[in-house]
């Protein structure tokens, strides 16, 4: 960012302070121990530290302005300090000068949010848009009332395109964070169960999710799931600048049909893109969900980006941590996709790791899925259902346990079972089933997991730390 502290505080409706200002700031820091010369710092207040305490280690490191609620002594004389009042909090004016910084950007900003899905392709569309311009999207998940701000104030200005998704778990979180982004071009993903505990049920998800596009700017525009009706039909009550992308419905603006293989080791896609055909293709392992491709070059047309930078972004695509990474150990393929989970990612996990193992065994390492309110029992019920037939095994971490063996059990599933509580308890599992392979082949204990292998998929909300349980059989596999 570059801001004056007289702009600044004018938009926290407070007079500028005598002391600078004309002071530029260049960037915003809310860690005293991350802060860089020329940052304005935010004392924010946590559950166990509040930034107020870091405010002269904030200045020492280079802070030369400070947001504070309250007196700071210490500081005074060495940089100005910006001290709200009323009912703001330091927290919401970080919101208000994110928007500030927002609305002197003369570029385009684009919002991504969605159930499932957002980050990758926040990640993948700023991968197409740096094609066609300078381009800065939010670090990972930075997408909630402290993240969004922060990541728009670590841009520049300079940039053709800002990326930014937008995360939610609580009615009226998305009208604070449309407040600040006005995107110029909403892409709403999807809608599924999840954060249930606060926002009820689906429908209530797809209406919350649905806000993003009550905030577009003048002439802004929505990219919408037409294959989910209630986002569309929430999304329709905001505006009309409204295109649809479809996996079913061929006569859609943007359409993708079933991946096909154009190899034996590799997975195309053929898209529709009002009208133009345009094919992408990735070796199996790296192949993403074609719903997330869809968007992506959707978003890229309505951007006017050109068909080629579309492809060849798409296909130079590179995975992100914890989000569907695959290795391979031997015969095994192990997918890290522990980041997180709810049912509809799940689902498309499941989908996703079952494609890729092909004819050979699907070993699936779920956690908990978390959040879902009263909703929990039947959303791991049917997870339990859903793994009939596709895997050969599941170990799983997590009070759920019993409903998706319940649900695994209704389908007649014959995939072995087997709940563990830590890692250990699962490596031992590993073992007594290649013993048992061993047995049942006839062959040597040592050859087990390195004849025929497959596919073990990682997968649980972030409580659980599946990642842990990835790692032990990494060990496992290498001894």
């Amino acid at each position: 960012m570059r801001l004056k502290l007289s702009q600044i505080a004018h938009a926290l409706d407070l007079d500028a302070p005598l002391d600078g200002p004309d002071l530029l700031l260049t960037g915003a820091a809310i860690d005293s121990r991350q802060t860089k010369p020329g940052d304005l710092f935010f004392c924010l207040s946590g559950g166990r530290v509040d930034g107020h305490d870091f405010a002269a280690q904030a200045v020492a490191n280079g802070a030369v302005a400070v947001v504070a609620a309250q007196a700071l002594p210490e500081v005074q004389g060495k940089a100005p300090v910006l001290a709200v009042h009323g009912n703001m909090t330091v927290q919401d004016a970080l919101g208000r000068v994110g928007s500030l910084w927002r609305k002197l950007f003369d570029g385009r900003v684009i919002g991504v949010t969605g159930t499932a899905g957002k980050t990758t392709v926040k990640e993948m569309l700023a991968r197409v848009c740096s094609q066609a311009g300078e381009t800065s999207r939010n670090r990972m998940n930075w997408n909630n009332q402290i993240g969004l701000p922060m990541s728009l104030l670590e841009c520049t200005g300079a940039e053709d395109f800002w990326i930014m998704e937008a995360g939610i778990s609580r009615p009226g979180d998305m009208d604070e964070l449309g407040t600040i982004l006005r995107p110029d071009l909403a892409i709403v993903l999807n809608a599924g169960p999840a954060h249930l505990l606060e926002l009820g049920d689906v429908v209530r998800v797809a209406a919350a999710k649905a806000r993003l596009t009550r905030y577009l700017t003048k002439n802004g525009m929505a990219l919408v799931n037409q294959d989910c009706p209630d986002l569309w039909r929430e999304c329709t009550t905001y505006t009309q600048r409204i295109h649809g992308f479809s996996m079913h419905d061929r006569d859609a603006e943007f359409f993708c049909g079933e991946p096909f293989c154009p190899s034996p080791s590799s997975v195309g896609l053929q898209l529709r893109l009002r009208g133009r055909i345009l094919e992408v293709s990735w070796p199996v392992e790296k192949a993403p969900i074609a719903q997330n491709v869809l968007a992506v070059a959707a978003a890229a047309t309505l951007l006017g980006i050109e068909s080629a930078a579309i492809r060849d972004a798409l296909q130079a695509g590179d995975s992100l941590p914890g989000r569907f990474v695959v290795e391979q150990h031997g015969a095994w393929l192990l997918v890290d996709d522990t980041y997180n989970a709810n049912p509809l990612s799940m689902h498309m996990a499941l989908h996703r790791a079952r494609s890729l193992a092909g004819q050979q065994p699907l070993v699936c390492v779920l956690g908990d899925m978390l959040e879902l309110g009263t909703a929990a029992a039947a959303e791991h019920a049917k997870l339990g259902r859903s793994l009939a037939g596709v895997c050969t095994d599941v170990y799983y971490h997590g009070h759920l346990a019993g409903e998706v063996l319940a649900g695994l059990k209704a389908e007649k599933g014959k995939a072995r079972f087997l709940e563990c509580d830590s890692p250990k308890r699962f490596i031992e599992g590993w073992r007594a089933s290649v013993r048992a392979q061993a047995k049942d082949g006839e062959m040597a204990v040592e050859t087990v997991g390195t004849m025929g292998g497959g596919v073990v998929l990682f997968k649980g909300s972030r409580a659980g730390q599946m990642e842990t349980y990835l790692h032990a059989l990494r060990m496992e596999l290498r001894t």
